[in-house]
């Protein structure tokens, strides 16, 4: 009796099975329409078959045996009796890379969905259905740059892939626009008429005071990696070396949220006011999360009763600077790194930065230009390459970014307005450590 209900048991389930690829539900193909030397085989051919679902169905002439096993492909009858499907059942899918796709499905073309859709009920065509927002990665910026005659060359990231450029514009920038009070502030003139360098590099000048290059991850923090960056070095400078220590970019990310907007971008006059008036700790205290956690300092509080331990004896406050200053002619701006170490600059980027690799980068025009941003770097010193005066700048993606997290940019042409806006500060070091 056992074996009489198994056996009845397996009937059922092959006939429920079989039977399957006749619903009008499962994908329609083509499958024996395909091109093919031979779509319709003669008599009984295990491998006149095709892929459907988790299974498969076939187009010889012994698919349709009886009616508990009928295991044909949807479009058999169709394409090897001639007879015509029911309009309203079949309908074609959307082709992406030799693959079927049906409406609903959806695929990825980099940082874009594309869905396939029906575009007319009555033949049951489809079509994929993109988005059109610009990527940050783009073969076309690639291929454009890195044509002969180019002072730079371009690369594909690949941990920028998949991503908007809108949303690399917010999360790998983050300097909002300057406020038209912070634009007019005056500048500093030093106007010494003295033989500068053909080349000069911070990081050969004081190869022990210059912080390393930091990675904001999603998060659009250059606002703070570059003001706790430049105060870094400037505590290692001006105390030759006492007050050595990196400073934490988390402090103001955290406890600066006062007209800030955090991963969403901040001011850097309002940040340079926080440095100035609370200070900052260093990374070891507070190091940097790529997000906005809650401050765990007392406004007021001592470096002791923050738990950070300083370098010298004689410091128990936060690492607090002086007002910023404005440097504007690029003998200033080099003046300035000469004698006291790197500075703050804003500068703007276009989608084809992003591709940067090595080379003296002036905007390129490729890709999508309409969409900018603004970007708080470091600049670190100078030097020239085939009669291309540059400055050497500290970006803030990680060292496998660019030359080591390096880039070297025109120098005197305002390329990208890098030397519109440019800050220089002093650190309030203890009096016992100044040089």
């Amino acid at each position: 009796m056992a074996k009489i209900c198994i056996a009845l048991l397996s009937v059922l389930v092959a006939a429920l099975t079989v039977s399957a690829y006749n619903r009008p539900n499962l994908p329609p193909g083509p499958y024996c329409g395909l091109p093919s030397a031979d779509p319709c085989c003669k008599n009984r051919q295990d491998d006149c078959s095709h892929r459907i679902l988790d299974s498969l169905c076939y187009c010889d002439e012994f698919c349709s045996r009886d009616r508990l096993h009928d295991d044909c492909c949807p479009d058999y009858e169709e394409v090897c009796l001639g007879v015509q499907p029911d309009p309203g059942f079949l309908v074609q899918p959307c082709i992406h890379n030799n693959k079927q796709y049906f409406p609903g499905d959806t695929r990825t073309d980099n940082c874009n969905i594309c869905t396939c859709k029906i575009t007319d009920e009555v033949r049951k065509t489809t079509e994929w259905e993109c988005d059109r927002d610009a990527c940050i990665i783009s073969n076309d910026v690639v291929y454009g740059v890195n044509q002969p005659g180019m002072s730079w060359r371009a690369y594909n990231y690949t941990e920028f892939y998949g991503k908007k450029l809108k949303d690399g514009l917010v999360y790998k920038l983050g300097t909002l626009p300057l406020s038209r009070e912070t634009r007019r502030m005056g500048s500093i003139r030093y106007d010494k008429d003295i033989p500068y360098p053909r080349e000069f590099d911070a990081r050969r000048r004081w190869p022990r005071f210059i912080s390393p290059v930091v990675d904001q991850g999603w998060c659009g923090s250059d606002w703070a990696v570059v003001v706790a960056g430049v105060a870094s070095d400037r505590f290692a400078i001006q105390s030759n070396g006492a007050e050595n220590m990196v400073l934490s970019p988390q402090s103001l990310l955290s406890c600066n949220v006062r007209q800030q907007r955090g991963c969403h971008g901040g001011h850097i006059d309002v940040a340079w006011n926080f440095a100035r008036s609370h200070g900052l700790v260093d990374e070891e205290c507070f190091p940097y999360q790529a997000a906005v956690i809650r401050c765990p300092f007392h406004p007021k509080s001592t470096l002791v009763e923050d738990g950070c331990r300083p370098p010298v004896k004689q410091r128990t406050s936060r690492y607090k600077v002086g007002p910023p200053g404005k440097l504007t002619k690029e003998a200033d701006i080099m003046y300035d790194i000469m004698e006291s170490g790197p500075v703050h600059a804003v500068m703007t980027v276009y989608q084809d930065f992003f591709h940067y690799r090595d080379g003296v980068y002036r905007h390129s025009g490729h890709g999508d230009v309409t969409l900018q941003g603004l970007h708080s770097v470091r600049i670190v010193g100078w030097g020239e390459d085939r009669g291309d005066k540059y400055w050497i700048v500290a970006n803030s993606w990680g060292p496998r970014w660019g030359e080591n997290g390096y880039f070297r940019i025109v120098r005197g042409a305002d390329e990208a307005g890098i030397e519109s806006f440019v800050l220089t500060v002093l650190s309030d070091v203890t009096e016992a450590n100044q040089k």
